[in-house]
């Protein structure tokens, strides 16, 4: 499935999370992917529809942030912040 044109959106998710967290990691994500899909066919009676997939593949519009907001991602992810002074 992964290496299938046919369906682009889950080759790209792949793609994506392979380059984050590695083959292995990538390959169950995805696995896991497709069952949860599966189930949602099942239970609902409907196709597959591979718009929803594309949809959440689409970046944000605006991704701008204040510097308060960037000074506390950076904080969160263990960084120390120094004033310009010192």
């Amino acid at each position: 499935m992964v290496k299938s044109e046919k369906h682009p959106e889950i080759r790209n998710r792949y793609l994506r999370l392979r380059k984050r967290r590695g083959h292995k990691k990538a390959i169950i994500a995805i696995a896991r992917m497709l069952l949860t899909a599966l189930y949602n066919m099942l239970k609902n009676k409907e196709p597959y529809n591979a718009e929803l997939y594309r949809k959440s593949d689409a970046l944000p519009v605006n991704r701008e942030i204040t510097i308060e907001q960037a000074i506390l991602m950076a904080q969160f992810q263990g960084y120390k912040i120094k004033s310009a002074a010192e």
